[in-house]
């Protein structure tokens, strides 16, 4: 055993005196202990003692941290140092633990040889069993407790709260909430994203981000693109589950890449057909709206013009651009760029190619041609300008034929040859050949030279057609001949050999005979023997070859012969024509000539002449035909017929019309059969105040395209032929059009599509009208701007382009978003221009749509042009509006003016104007009834009836009274209150006429009311009645009698009203007996009608009620008449009061009475109604009215 000296190195022990002492003894101090003493002498002594410490239980680590996996078991240990026994008690967060009432704890102890190990387990840790655990070891000298902090740990929570700061096309900015990190710092998060069509597990890919941070970047995005974004978070532990996944749709961009596939192939000469494919998707950057076609020429410096191309939606499928209007043969280079909603992108690369190779436009140069032999031709020429070639010229082609026929196809021969040299073989001899010469390349025939003439050499000529010999005397023998088909050069000479036959056959002797000569007489010949003869033409190369012989013998017979060939004679139309007819014979033949199988009969143009032949002077067409010439004696008889061919200018064909197109016309010809060969036909035609263009045609075509025309256009057309004698007569002139209108506007959708910055136009939705579109003018402004400016912005309206072409889509950019535009296009083709305008919103910038602006003005000129669409663009509609009101007033001016003149003049007097005497009024003040003269009259209130409506009034007639004149409001009582005379009712049968008292209007109303308001009857016609100018009165009693001089009311033919009735017979619909009557059995005699009266006196008030009266309608209450007052020019029902709302109380009160006339009974009523008749004057001023029947 090893022992430490303990001197100098024991903190807390010291000796003294050898005593050790120990200042607090621990239990760490518990040991064996050497106790050495040693004074130098002998070898020293030596003790061990065993020190033993008693102490209370101990733990070495008073506090820890432990922890724990969730879901998994955990051990918590307690080791307690000290003497035995010792007690273990456990606690968890201070109270204490028993593992009896809570199973998921067990506790296990172990006696260790120093102390107690105690063992806590958790079966299966939970997020609350984190908590602070106290092991208490207690025994008999104390007690120590140790603590130990449960960390139950887990993988954190789900990460919530997850948004987007922000976006643009590659990158998004994203933040979050921090979760619950399960008791063990979040180390990492990991954002992960993925396309929308791609799946989680092979798609996605992950962002780090520090635990310590709640906001990232997620970069390298592709733009215009969905993404699903989600976040997952991680500690020591694990992994957190994947948050709820966000979808960010990043920002578009302008294209990344350009289109592929890209090729270009030439149609024509010029047009060049583009093909390519779009850009690779993920390089889209957003949806691809078109693509911007440019092209220049190859070898230029120039910029490229750019032609705009629809997207096509189809997938897969290559898009195709036709570009036009390019040269012959020139080599252009294309790009392509695809554009979005952004921009666009990057252009292709450079693809260059020749537009097809196309006619040369210009003819070989330095032609010409040498004659070699009398079948040969040498042609040469130079190439035509390489500038005009418009392709690579293969060859040439070397066009001849015979100058006389060269108007007819079939006769002309072509040479191919890729020389400028050539030499023509196998020609005819001694002709006159016209010779052409054209380039030609790929794209077809170039412009040939004109045609130049050249004239093979003489050779010996053929042998004459024909021979003849005929006997003339004993001896002597005619020869005639026929020139050589085949002249083959001039003939110098003819040659005519004889030599006599039999059985000793002699020399053949020549004899010579002028060119000119085809007759020849051999005399001295022998009579009894035969000879043959035959001709040879002779040209300056030399003498061809013999005719066929013939053998004659001389004879002492001479019979009729015709030396003369028959022949078919072509004659020029007014030329003269000789035909032939030379006879022989003994005695002298007689000759006769037929024409077309008739006998000749001579005249001044037909004329036989002394050789027999025929004369024929300025021939026609009606002179062609059979000409027969005879010769007969007495030996024999000869013929021979001749064909007159007359050869005239053509007769003139017909033209019809076979078809149209936008730029062609079809045109059928038909020419008449004539003798003269057909060289061709010339068409004319010109627009419509045009200039006369021509076209020539060759005689075989019956069916001609006129094309490169312009479209929608008038034409007239009309067709001569010609031949070698000359042009005939013209064609009827046909009149037709080429198909074709001007453009039609499309509808604003299949036109317009707009976007923030832009709007897209589909110039092909326009309908051409048939016509190819030429440009489009395109301009804009925006809505309700209204600044003039001067260029590109003359009132408010910039122009984008002028010249836009039409093929494919045109785009305006530069545009603000969330704006009202208005858009002004003007196509134009070959008819035409159409302008239209249209007005759109610019999206907004996430691409929303705005609301449609409000627009008065626009509203109104809408309105105005859907009734009236005939109206120009530069009407104002406010002066418009104001122009149709002045019409309308002075028509409705009019139509009053119509209608009240003929009612003034003539018509019934119920309809007729009354102004004669409206205001002229005599004074009749006398003419107001007091009241006790009215009951005794018998009052009786009319029915509550409807009035008619007041002509030319918006108010009653009641208000108009009690608006008055200067008598007051309360001057005079309603006046169509009807009286009925006591005494008279077995007087008033409704055959005979009613008499009528009228009582005048307060001045200043000229309105009346004619007839009783009575029941209506359809027999009665007039109403009103009217006296004579310059009385001023204008009454109207209840049958509509005329007011006559002095007064007197002359009774009309029919009585009463056809609209209301005579008050008598009102017992048929209410009868006296009713309630609605004041007096069960009086009769009225009439209505009563006044005029305006001056001063007029108040009349007296009404009759009290009696005790019949129930019915309302007889005596209406004081507060409806008040409420009937209140309203001056009311609404026209006012015009419709009942006679009854006319007797109220405010109307019939007295202020100006008319004096103290006496009470009258009613015999003395009588005696005054009879003065009335005899035309005297009352006393007490009531001016005498005419009364019938009574």
């Amino acid at each position: 055993m090893d022992y430490r000296d303990l001197k100098g190195s024991a903190p807390g022990m010291r000796v003294e005196d050898g005593h050790l002492i120990v200042a607090s003894i621990q239990k760490n101090s518990e040991g064996y202990y050497l106790c050495e003493a040693n004074n130098g002498i002998g070898a020293g002594l030596s003790a061990v003692i065993f020190v033993s410490v008693q102490a209370p239980p101990q733990f070495e680590i008073k506090f820890r941290n432990q922890t724990a996996r969730r879901g998994e078991p955990a051990v918590l240990q307690c080791e307690a140092k000290g003497e035995k026994p010792i007690g273990i008690l456990w606690s968890r967060d201070g109270k204490r633990l028993d593992p009896k009432s809570d199973p998921g704890y067990t506790i296990r102890e172990e006696i260790l040889t120093n102390g107690v190990l105690s063992d806590l387990s958790v079966k299966r840790s939970e997020r609350t069993d984190t908590a602070l655990f106290t092991c208490v070891a207690t025994n008999a000298f104390g007690s120590d407790e140790t603590s130990i902090n449960l960390i139950v740990q887990e993988p954190p929570e789900v990460p919530f709260g997850l948004k987007v700061l922000d976006k643009s096309g590659r990158s998004v900015q994203i933040a979050w909430s921090e979760p619950y990190n399960g008791n063990s710092p979040i180390t990492r998060y990991y954002i992960e994203f993925k396309m929308s069509k791609s799946d989680w597990l092979t798609g996605k890919d992950r962002v780090l981000v520090p635990g310590n941070q709640v906001m990232a970047g997620v970069y390298n995005l592709r733009p215009a693109t969905t993404y699903h974004v989600r976040l997952v978070a991680e500690n020591e532990v694990g992994t957190s589950e994947a948050s709820q996944s966000v979808t960010i749709i990043t920002a578009e961009e302008a294209p990344s890449g350009p289109p592929t596939g890209i090729a270009v192939e030439p149609v024509d000469q010029h047009t060049l057909k583009l093909t390519w494919k779009p850009p690779l998707k993920e390089e889209w950057n957003g949806d691809i709206m078109g693509y911007y076609v440019g092209y220049k020429l190859a070898s230029s410096d120039k910029p490229y013009l750019f032609e705009t191309v629809e997207f096509s939606r189809e997938v897969g499928k290559e898009h195709h651009l036709m570009i036009s209007n390019l040269k012959t043969y020139t080599e252009y280079s294309v790009v392509v760029q695809a554009f979005n909603r952004i921009g666009p992108g990057p252009m292709s690369k450079e693809v260059t190619q020749h537009t097809a190779e196309g006619k040369p436009e210009q003819a070989p140069q330095d032609f010409s041609c040498t004659t070699l032999t009398s079948q040969s031709i040498r042609v040469s020429w130079n190439s035509p300008p390489l500038v005009s070639a418009n392709g690579v010229i293969k060859g040439y082609k070397v066009i001849f034929g015979p100058a006389s026929t060269w108007y007819d196809e079939k006769t002309k021969e072509t040479k191919v040859t890729s020389a400028t040299e050539t030499i023509l073989h196998g020609l005819k001899k001694y002709t006159n050949y016209n010779i052409t010469i054209l380039a030609y390349t790929s794209g077809g025939d170039g412009i040939p030279t004109v045609a130049i003439s050249c004239h093979t050499e003489q050779d010996v000529p053929g042998p004459p057609m024909a021979v003849k010999g005929v006997v003339m005397s004993v001896d002597s023998i005619l020869v005639s001949w026929q020139p050589p088909s085949e002249p083959n050069g001039i003939i110098t000479q003819y040659t005519v050999y004889f030599r006599t036959t039999g059985e000793k056959e002699s020399e053949p002797k020549p004899q010579r005979v002028p060119a000119f000569q085809t007759t020849y007489e051999m005399s001295g010949l022998q009579r009894k023997e035969r000879y043959e003869f035959w001709v040879t033409a002779s040209t300056g190369i030399g003498e061809g070859k013999p005719s066929k012989s013939v053998i004659v013998a001389p004879s002492s017979k001479v019979p009729a012969k015709i030396a003369s060939f028959a022949e078919k004679v072509v004659a020029t139309h007014k030329e003269d024509v000789k035909l032939p007819c030379q006879v022989v014979g003994v005695p002298a033949p007689e000759i006769q000539w037929k024409v077309k199988g008739s006998p000749l009969t001579q005249s001044d143009r037909l004329r036989l002449l002394p050789d027999g032949s025929l004369l024929i002077k300025e021939v026609t067409r009606k002179d062609a035909g059979i000409y027969q010439c005879k010769a007969e004696n007495s030996f024999g008889s000869d013929a021979i017929m001749h064909t007159l061919v007359v050869q005239a200018p053509p007769q003139p064909p017909s033209i019809a019309l076979a078809g149209t197109t936008g730029t062609a016309i079809t045109v059928r010809l038909k020419s008449p059969t004539d003798s003269a060969p057909l060289h061709g036909l010339t068409l004319h035609y010109k627009q419509d105040f045009g200039e006369w263009e021509t076209t020539q045609i060759a005689p075989t075509i019956n069916e001609y395209t006129l094309e490169g025309l312009s479209c929608g256009t008038r034409y007239q057309l009309y067709a001569t032929s010609y031949n070698g004698i000359g042009t005939g007569e013209a064609s009827d002139i046909l009149n037709t059009r080429t198909k074709g209108t001007k453009p039609s506007v499309p509808s604003a959708q299949k036109f317009i599509e707009v976007s923030p910055n832009s709007v897209t136009l589909h110039l092909s939705s326009w309908d051409d009208g048939g016509c190819t579109m030429l440009y489009f003018v395109v301009e804009y402004k925006q809505k309700h701007h209204t600044d003039y400016g001067t260029g590109n912005n003359v009132g408010g309206w910039t122009t984008v382009s002028n010249s836009v072409k039409p093929s494919g889509n045109y785009v305006v950019l530069d545009l603000t978003p969330a704006t009202w535009y208005e858009l002004r296009i003007t196509a134009h083709n070959n008819v035409g221009f159409t302008p239209a305008e249209f007005q759109f919103a610019t999206l907004t910038v996430t691409g929303n749509v705005i609301a449609p602006a409000r627009n008065n003005d626009n509203d109104k000129r809408a309105l105005l042009e859907l009734i009236f669409p005939w109206l120009p663009e530069w009407v104002d509609y406010n002066l418009l509006l104001v122009f149709l009101a002045i019409i309308i007033i002075i028509l409705v001016a009019i139509a009053i003016l119509c209608v009240a003149l003929p009612r003034r003049k003539s018509g019934p007097e119920s309809v007729r104007l009354r102004d004669e005497g409206l205001y002229a009024q005599p004074d009749l003040r006398g003419m107001t009834l007091k009241r006790e003269f009215r009951d005794e009259l018998g009052y009786i209130a009319p029915p509550n009836r409807k009035l008619p409506p007041v002509p030319g009034s918006n108010y009653n007639t009641c208000d108009r009274l009690k608006r008055g004149g200067p008598g007051g409001p309360d001057e005079e009582i309603c006046p169509y209150a009807t009286f009925h005379l006591l005494g008279f009712r077995e007087e008033m049968d409704p055959s005979k006429s009613a008499a009528a008292l009228t009582l005048p209007h307060p001045p200043g109303h000229g309105h009346h009311r004619g007839g009783s308001q009575s029941a209506p009857r359809g027999t009665n016609t007039t109403r009103y009645g009217k006296g004579p100018v310059g009385t001023g009165v204008v009454s109207s009693v209840a049958g509509g009698g005329i007011v006559g001089p002095g007064g007197m009311i002359a009774p009309p033919n029919n009585v009463f009203s056809p609209e209301y009735d005579d008050p008598a017979n009102i017992d048929e619909e209410y009868g006296y007996g009713s309630p609605r009557r004041g007096t069960a059995g009086r009769r009225s005699i009439g209505s009563m009608r006044t005029v305006p009266i001056p001063e007029s006196p108040s009349p007296p008030p009404p009759p009290p009620p009696r005790p019949s009266d129930s019915s309302p309608s007889s005596t209406p209450s004081h507060s409806q008449n008040n409420q009937s007052t209140n309203s001056a020019n009311d609404s026209k029902e006012s015009n419709e009061l009942s006679e009854a709302e006319c007797d109220r109380d405010p109307l019939i009160k007295t202020r100006n009475s008319i004096g103290n006339p006496p009470n009258l009974s009613t015999e003395e009523m009588r005696r005054l109604l009879e003065k009335n008749e005899a035309g005297n004057s009352i006393p007490n001023g009531l001016t005498p009215y005419d009364t019938v029947n009574v």
